[in-house]
Order: C-alpha cells, then structure tokens, then sequence
C-alpha cells in the first residue's frame, strides 16, 4: 500500500505521494498534527517538527523541487517548496511530493501559512 500525506492549506486539501524510507515512517508516527509554516529564501515554507525523526540510513540530496516535500535535520524542519532551490551544502531527505498544484498556492501566501498534515492510505 502507497503512502500518503494530506495537507489542509487555506481550505485547500492536497494529497502527497511519500516515498519508503525511515524519516517518513517516524514522520507518520507524528500525525496528525498542525503547524505553522514559516516563508524563507523565496522557495519554500518550513517548520519545526515536534521530534527529530531519524535520517540513518537515508538518501540525502542538495536538489530541491518545487512541490517536494524535504526534512532538513539541521533544523528539525517540515519543509514544503514552491520553486526550485539547489541548497548546496546543506542537504535534505526528500519525504515525496505533493500531487496537486500547490505551488500557486504556496507563491500567493503570505509570511506564515497554517497547515494541518494527516496521514492517509490509498
């Protein structure tokens, strides 16, 4: 069975398609939960996670898309984009992405948006 994340955005609901990897898992553990995405570097918004979950063993990657969905550790930050960031050095494990258009969404937002994450299975 695939998984999935929904995102309550604005009263808009979109749906991610995760990939299978330890920091997911300890992300789905979590949910549901509520939280306030903060705007940074005009790419992405991005918040604390209540825990740190784990990224041993996790492919990390220094190219970001619009629409992914990214855990930075050094942060401990929820991370959704809404254009395209190659963030060298730093590095990020891609959680999977968003398969509506969130994009135009998250561009017209203001400095703070509210974002409710449950998880569903499809």
């Amino acid at each position: 069975m695939a998984k999935s994340l929904k995102l309550i955005i604005n009263d808009e609901h979109f749906t991610a398609l995760l990939n299978d990897n330890r920091t997911v898992e300890d992300l789905l553990k979590m949910l549901p939960m509520e939280l306030t995405l903060r705007r940074y570097a005009q790419h992405e918004y991005y918040s604390s996670l209540p825990k740190k979950p784990s990224i041993k063993s996790v492919p990390m990657t220094s190219d970001a898309y619009a629409g992914g969905l990214y855990y930075y550790d050094g942060w401990s930050a929820f991370t959704v984009l809404f254009d395209d960031a190659q963030i060298a050095p730093y590095e990020v494990v891609h959680l999977g992405d968003v398969n509506e258009e969130i994009i135009s969404t998250l561009a017209a937002s203001g400095d703070t948006v509210k974002v409710i994450l449950e998880a569903l299975d499809i």
